[in-house]
């Protein structure tokens, strides 16, 4: 690998070359010393919800008095950062958390990836957890998704999730978010010009959720070849946030947790790794996403999500790349993702090589946002 530098103004790259080249004066410019380093782009998370810290009862941590989340939000986005996310999707908060966090990140108030929050989950009466935002007509999904975007939010999120447990009408189907449901979901956000991510986590909303036309599909750990298909045709990207049964298997052993949880756990790693391994061959694009605080995940530990794609099969060039340029394109960061003049100095200086190992990514040296160094 070439030994390069980078210049940076007014927050973005000036200049890239080896440094015998460079024109500018030393006397008039701060000098960081990379020196068997490796400089990455800035690294996103396409799936995070900074209002729950993770750990064994992270749905629990949602439903905690609304001042308590809102400080914890803070914390735990500065945590990301400082494990180099400059960007990040918040892809659900209760009461808008995360849409707050959003615009106080923007602003400079708190150290902070820059944020695209969802604002509140959108799912279907009788399903998915209490604190979402629920319908049950095209029409109230249709006003729920305007309702988001006039609260600020910057992109849409919906959860097909089978009936809670006692809610299921007789003769009803298994996921009452149907496809025609998710494509009126999908026609709306689009007409508005937001895109629109899926959470999607058995094997009929997976089903739905491939063929509807979303922008990202989340979790996916239940995909089979022809739901892989059919994302590759629509350009569906998979987020499948592996950190999730990763951690569960984790949290199964240390808090004892009942068998029944263990074999859930179980069957989402062997789910989810078949996934991975069939959207590589489909052709799927794959964004890393770790559902840090959505599921037992806790915050900062993107180099595991890497890890993991590895394990599974992709190259480290590939994971990073599913963390960097990628990632880019399913946020909508164009000025972002990748090292090049003109771009937005968001960089990461790393210890070691990712490209040689992919657990690089936890040798974090230094982080710049904008090119100010941040961590």
């Amino acid at each position: 690998m070439p030994r390069m530098s980078v210049e940076i103004r007014n927050g973005r790259i000036h200049w890239i070359g080896p440094a015998s080249q460079w024109q500018g004066s030393r006397a008039t410019i701060r000098i960081v010393d990379g020196r068997a380093r490796t400089l990455i782009p800035g690294l996103m998370d396409c799936h995070v919800h900074y209002s729950s810290p993770g750990g064994p009862d992270w749905i629990a941590r949602f439903s905690d008095p609304l001042p308590e989340i809102s400080m914890r939000a803070i914390e735990l986005a500065e945590a990301s950062l400082r494990s180099g996310v400059t960007t990040a999707r918040d892809v659900g908060a209760p009461q808008s958390v995360s849409i707050k966090l959003a615009h106080m990140a923007r602003a400079g108030e708190i150290n902070a990836p820059n944020i695209r929050a969802a604002g509140t989950w959108i799912a279907h009466r009788g399903t998915y957890v209490s604190f979402a935002r629920h319908f049950g007509e095209a029409h109230e999904l249709r006003d729920a998704i305007r309702m988001e975007i006039e609260a600020g939010a910057e992109l849409i999120k919906v959860a097909l999730s089978g009936w809670n447990e006692g809610a299921r009408p007789k003769d009803a189907a298994e996921i009452p978010f149907s496809e025609k449901l998710l494509s009126v979901a999908v026609e709306e956000a689009h007409k508005a010009g937001f895109k629109i991510a899926c959470h999607a986590n058995n094997p009929a909303s997976c089903r739905i959720a491939a063929r509807a036309g979303v922008d990202s599909l989340e979790h996916g750990m239940f995909l089979e070849q022809g739901d892989l298909e059919a994302m590759a045709n629509n350009k569906t990207c998979l987020v499948p946030t592996m950190s999730v049964w990763d951690a569960m298997l984790y949290y199964a052993h240390a808090v004892d947790w009942p068998e029944a949880r263990m074999k859930r756990a179980e069957d989402l790693k062997q789910g989810s790794r078949l996934a991975v391994i069939g959207a590589v061959r489909a052709g799927v694009q794959i964004a890393l996403g770790t559902d840090a605080g959505g599921g037992a995940a806790r915050h900062g530990r993107i180099a595991r999500e890497a890890e993991l794609m590895v394990e599974c099969g992709l190259e480290p060039r590939d994971a990073l790349i599913a963390a960097t340029s990628s990632a880019s394109k399913l946020i909508g960061e164009d000025e972002r993702g990748t090292i090049e003049k003109g771009k937005i100095a968001d960089l990461v200086l790393l210890d070691a090589n990712p490209l040689e190992n992919v657990s690089a990514m936890r040798l974090i040296a230094a982080v710049f946002q904008g090119g100010r160094r941040v961590a």
